[in-house]
């Protein structure tokens, strides 16, 4: 199988085949290697709310030990907490 890059706009533009199964609206970040070889690799999307980031959180938040002891130190200039 092979395809064909073409100009849209002021983009290069590639055409991905359905056997391939990649969602639409999947972002990818784009590598070229030494020898022209293009990698497209799949990135998490970043989520636009705070709602929407912690969506399937199911618990409780527990500070970890490090973090708790540093918090409990005694403040020794304009500390804010």
């Amino acid at each position: 199988m092979t395809v064909k890059a073409r100009i849209q706009g002021n983009a290069v533009v590639v055409t991905l085949p359905k056997a391939f199964k990649i969602e639409a609206g999947t972002v990818f970040e784009p590598r070229i290697d030494e020898h022209g070889v293009v990698t497209l690799i799949p990135t998490k999307p970043v989520p636009d709310t705070i709602e929407e980031l912690f969506k399937d959180w199911k618990g409780k938040y527990k500070m970890p030990d490090d973090l708790m002891a540093w918090s409990s130190e005694k403040t020794v200039g304009e500390e804010l907490w």
